[in-house]
């Protein structure tokens, strides 16, 4: 039997018997009805949802049991829990408006910069769509490209319906957008304190799809709960130096082949669209 501490248990975590939905090399996804928890490596980082473990492989895990202060893994592997959960909720207040201002720009520059070339950095960097050649590829790159202007008028609910479910992956690029969106729609609403909870409920409503998996972090992005490494950056956003901005904007890049790319021009988009 091999025991090891939990690094890290999120918030949204909840009690029960999971068994096996998909599995990548990073990540092993369990769920329970429609809820869902992802056992990660230490590289993942720790999530509203995630039980962040340092195991070799998780390519044996088969089964998740959660208890209040232990979970079981194929019926043997006993973990202890973290003594307190991760706090994915964000809590935001008294910024600088020039420093955000400048790293905005910054945000926008290492987004372009850093992000992988088959996610939506194209969207705020066009030479990148001269790479797609596909016929597939053009159609896709303009519905994003309509998405992305409709998003940053007042008809951004309706960006929502054209994006949702669009695009490849466990998580597809729309989705992973819509969420980067709800999650800005919530930092807009701490920061600059004006009340948009009834647009993040109609979002987050014209969102949901059959995809029971997106649904829960679509769920989590309209609660404002977030990742450690998109809390990060988001703090670094308001208080912190440019080059603080570009290594958290850096590692969230990193998370999927595309997602954290995807998830953080969603954001950005939103920043844009809701910032005084």
């Amino acid at each position: 039997m091999l025991r090891t501490r939990v690094i890290s248990r999120g918030d949204r975590v909840r009690c029960g018997k999971y068994k096996l939905h998909s599995k990548f090399a990073s990540a092993a996804n369990f769920i329970s009805g429609n809820t869902y928890v992802f056992v990660v490596i230490p590289e993942v980082g720790a999530g509203p949802l995630n039980i962040v473990v340092r195991v070799l492989e998780l390519r044996w895990l088969r089964s998740l049991e959660v208890q209040p202060r232990q979970c079981i893994l194929n019926g043997e592997m006993i973990l202890s829990h973290a003594s307190e959960p991760y706090n994915s909720n964000l809590h935001l207040s008294g910024y600088n408006e020039e420093i955000f201002r400048v790293n905005l720009k910054v945000l926008e520059h290492a987004i372009v910069q850093f992000s992988p070339q088959k996610s939506l950095a194209f969207l705020l960097d066009p030479d990148r769509t001269r790479k797609s050649t596909s016929l597939f590829e053009c159609e896709l790159i303009s519905r994003f490209e309509i998405a992305m202007g409709t998003a940053l008028s007042e008809n951004y609910q309706n960006a929502i319906g054209m994006v949702k479910g669009l695009g490849f992956g466990l998580t597809p690029s729309g989705d992973d957008f819509i969420s980067g969106f709800l999650v800005a729609m919530n930092v807009c609403q701490q920061v600059f304190k004006t009340d948009l909870s009834q647009p993040i409920l109609s979002v987050w409503r014209a969102a949901q799809g059959r995809n029971d998996l997106v649904n829960a972090f679509l769920a989590c992005a309209a609660r404002g709960q977030v990742s450690e490494k998109f809390k990060n950056m988001i703090y670094s956003l308001f208080f912190s130096r440019e080059e603080e901005v570009v290594r958290d904007t850096r590692r969230l890049l990193t998370v999927g082949a595309t997602s954290g790319a995807d998830q953080t021009v969603g954001f950005f988009t939103g920043m844009k669209r809701f910032s005084i």
